[in-house]
């Protein structure tokens, strides 16, 4: 028989402070392999409710009352009253998702399964940052009833989940993994702000601890992705397929921002050269631009460090992430160049950046080159203004001289606009000829997204796209 002695924990970073070893639950283990839960109808719950979990949540609870577990009061409370601020995940859905929203960690243990779902960033030297995980990691081991399967979906260097994660769960709970408990990975795969691909419409890789486990895994994500499930050999080959993903994104658009730059200065434009290369059948079709965001342009440090630790220089990872870096400079530097074919200066002028979030139509300001780029610009001296009525300012990236407008006619008339992403509302509301009436004849217009490549534009700006 089990006998728990367990104290409050409030929310997977409650643990962060407390003295090595210490322990919310002091177990008896009884020595006999405990019954997986029935994956048709367990309850889940998930630690981190952003893009990744609130979807979870909201399949889940079709089949049984789920439970979200966030640190984040005020999001917890937005939750509450049907509002997302990811966009993910409609009020409607979350009216009738049969869910319980909370910041008190106890609440796991009334869960089956516990899903993991929290950030894994980098720090400002570029290493893995896994504090979140591990934080959730000793909650979630405080807390976790016998039996329960947790499954980890963040995304991480191999080895993580059972070298770094499964050694907490098992401390804190004094539970024995196989025995007591149960452990799988299984990948997000969420393309933020795609409403063609959501998380039914992408398969899904499983893993588990043992091969039951990981049929058990496939059955349990059955009930939300219908696009069917990948079985992988092990949970590492899991984490490596993820991460993977990624950096493979990030180096193929590296190249494209590599070659951008080289045919920049030959004078042909890699837009076109892609149009033309993507003619045969089995050319990989990237295009150049800024990356950032939580996922490609922090994953691929967690290889660059794993490589480390195995005695490997990751070159070609490492010089992906450092081209890609760079970007936002050479954006910046091409702006200046348009200015000086006029004879002119960037240096006190006016420069207008649509654009601030990651990706179009996202409104995830973390990590975006975009402020990179306005930094430069006013370290060179110009004035910087930055519209985007759909990006969520909750945390600082930088743009320490920008001045962020509520609308792009706020800032009075401007020398130079540069377009950094084609959200739906640029197209839709800011034509050529909207642009025309902001800045004088002959201003440069760099346009990241080729929304206003044609003959016409030519008329009125110095135009310059990828």
């Amino acid at each position: 028989m089990d006998t728990l002695q367990d104290t409050t924990v409030s929310g997977y970073g409650a643990f962060n402070n407390a003295p090595s070893g210490t322990k919310n639950a002091i177990r008896l283990v009884t020595g006999e392999p405990t019954t997986l839960p029935d994956p048709a109808t367990c309850r889940v719950a998930v630690v981190g409710l952003g893009y990744v979990g609130l979807p979870l949540i909201c399949g889940f609870s079709a089949a049984s009352r789920s439970i979200g577990i966030d640190i984040d009061a005020n999001k917890v409370d937005e939750l509450k009253h049907n509002n997302d601020r990811t966009g993910e995940v409609t009020a409607a859905d979350l009216a009738e998702a049969d869910a319980e929203f909370t910041t008190d960690a106890c609440a796991m243990n009334d869960a089956d399964a516990i899903l993991v779902c929290v950030p894994t960033p980098v720090n400002s030297r570029n290493r893995p940052d896994y504090s979140p995980l591990l934080a959730a990691s000793r909650s979630i081991g405080a807390n976790m009833k016998r039996g329960a399967v947790i499954v980890y979906e963040s995304t991480v260097d191999p080895g993580t989940t059972e070298d770094k994660c499964l050694p907490i769960l098992e401390e804190m709970s004094g539970l024995k993994e196989g025995i007591d408990f149960y452990l799988g990975y299984s990948p997000e795969r969420i393309n933020p702000a795609d409403p063609t691909r959501k998380l039914s419409d992408i398969k899904k890789i499983v893993a588990g601890s043992s091969p039951v486990v990981t049929d058990f895994l496939e059955q349990l994500y059955s009930r939300v992705v219908k696009a069917g499930l990948f079985p992988a050999a092990n949970i590492r080959v899991a984490e490596a397929a993820k991460i993977l993903e990624n950096t493979q994104r990030d180096v193929n658009i590296a190249l494209m921002n590599e070659l951008m730059a080289l045919y920049d200065k030959m004078g042909i434009r890699a837009s076109d050269v892609i149009a033309a290369a993507s003619s045969k059948w089995n050319f990989h079709h990237y295009r150049p631009g800024m990356v950032g965001g939580h996922c490609i342009a922090v994953d691929p440090y967690y290889l660059v460090d794993a490589g480390r630790r195995h005695g490997l220089s990751m070159e070609l990872v490492a010089a992906g992430r450092s081209v890609n870096e760079q970007t936002p400079f050479f954006l910046a530097e091409k702006l200046e160049e348009l200015f000086e074919s006029k004879k002119l200066r960037l240096a006190g002028k006016r420069v207008l950046v649509l654009g601030r979030s990651f990706k179009e139509d996202c409104p995830d300001t973390r990590n975006s080159k975009t402020y990179k780029m306005m930094d430069y610009l006013w370290a060179q001296g110009a004035e910087v203004y930055n519209f985007d009525p759909i990006a969520e300012d909750d945390h600082f990236e930088g743009g320490r001289g920008t001045e962020i407008i509520d609308d792009p006619f706020d800032g009075g008339a401007y020398h130079a606009i540069i377009v950094t992403l084609g959200h739906r509302v640029f197209r839709e509301q800011l034509d050529l000829q909207t642009l025309t009436t902001l800045v004088p004849k002959g201003a440069p217009l760099i346009d990241m997204r080729g929304m206003y490549d044609g003959e016409e534009v030519h008329d009125h700006f110095t135009y310059w796209r990828p």
